[in-house]
């Protein structure tokens, strides 16, 4: 798949790849989102990440992967990558009509690079205009009450922890 520079960026067609300096070693690294189209390799990274997540919100077991293979095809994203730096995959994150980022990340992702995926995100998509009781009209994360490690690196980075979820375990 082809990886767009951000300067050519003309839709959804991917989000380019950014070099990021690391002083101390003097290494560059690449650094990008994937657009998930989906192709197959992108089908099986994803489901890789989804069989090894520690944190889980909206399912309590794992769906076959002809289960997952048909929500990759049909999700219901506004547009969903695949965070890569080299050839490592990260993790993934998406966006949704209600204005909410999904960042599913492995725990080797570091502040930084969580800052650069949001940073990227945020200037190429606006946030939906708000529609009262429905959508606010900014971006927003939900995050697992025991994932604190990234709810701290979120804070670290100047997000603001805005509600708490409650929900019926019934």
């Amino acid at each position: 798949m082809k990886n767009f520079d951000l300067r050519d960026y003309q839709g959804l067609s991917g989000i380019g790849q950014h070099k990021i300096k690391k002083t101390a070693v003097r290494k560059i690294e690449m650094f990008k989102l994937e657009l998930v189209v989906p192709t197959e390799k992108q089908t099986k990274e994803l489901f890789r990440q989804l069989s090894t997540r520690a944190f889980n919100i909206s399912h309590k077991e794992l769906p076959t992967y002809e289960e997952h293979k048909k929500y990759v095809t049909y999700h219901p994203y506004r547009a969903w990558f695949i965070i890569w730096k080299d050839e490592v995959a990260l993790g993934n994150v998406y966006i949704q009509n209600d204005n909410s980022i999904g960042l599913n990340c492995s725990n080797n992702i570091s502040q930084l690079q969580i800052e650069k995926t949001l940073n990227i995100l945020t200037s190429e998509f606006q946030p939906l205009d708000p529609v009262p009781s429905v959508r606010i009209g900014k971006f927003f994360l939900n995050v697992a009450a025991s994932n604190v490690k990234l709810q701290d690196k979120l804070k670290s980075i100047g997000l603001i922890e805005k509600q708490r979820s409650f929900i019926y375990d019934q």
